[in-house]
Parts: C-alpha cells; sequence; structure tokens
C-alpha cells in the first residue's frame, strides 16, 4: 500500500493540470498520507498571492499543516520575488528535488 506522495507542478498558473495537482495533494493530506507539494518549472507561478482558485487551495493546504516547497533557482528564472508568494512556502534549491522524491513512494508530475 502507498503511504506517502510527492507531487511536483510544473504548470503555469491557471492551467487545469496544476489545479489537479493541488487537488490531488489536498486529498492525499486529507486522508492521512504523508503528502509534499513541490513547485518547479513554471508551476512557481502558482504560489505567487494573487486573489483565485490555485491561492485559496494551497492557503487551505498549509492552513492544515500541508508541506509546500518551491525551487529557489525556478523563481529567480522567472524574475518572481519571494516575498510575492503565499505564506508558508519553503525555498529549496534544485539538488534537493531528487532527494525529496527519494523519500516518497510516488512521485506524481502535474
Amino acid at each position: 500500500m502507498i503511504n506517502s506522495a510527492c507531487l511536483v507542478v510544473s504548470k503555469p498558473l491557471g492551467v487545469e493540470i496544476s489545479a489537479l495537482g493541488i487537488r490531488t495533494a489536498w486529498a492525499c493530506h486529507q486522508n492521512g498520507f504523508e503528502c509534499k507539494l513541490v513547485f518547479a518549472e513554471e508551476g512557481v507561478w502558482c504560489l505567487t498571492d494573487k486573489p483565485g482558485y490555485h491561492n485559496s487551495m494551497i492557503k487551505d493546504f498549509l492552513g492544515e499543516d500541508g508541506e509546500v516547497v518551491c525551487v529557489r533557482e525556478d523563481l529567480e528564472k522567472r524574475g518572481i520575488d519571494e516575498d510575492a508568494l503565499v505564506d508558508g512556502v519553503e525555498l529549496i534549491d534544485a539538488d534537493e528535488v531528487a532527494e525529496i522524491c527519494e523519500d516518497f513512494e510516488t512521485v506524481n508530475y502535474f
């Protein structure tokens, strides 16, 4: 049985597949699975603190002790300042993503 999942969101804000990744993490977390959301590539846009569905789900996930991390280099490539992100998001270096994925039984890429 799978007890943990890492969900990598790489699609930008407004793309349904990125919302699916966040909803999947929420469902896993609410059902007792160890879960972490990793935002990388264009997915970092989902973490900007702007009103909308993505933002609401991320804030709810964080509010229920969900773990959300963002790849620092991907923010920098897109000119996004870390102060523009939803509160509670942890920044990580790109080389940490592989380590995070190795700690989970499944990795899902959205």
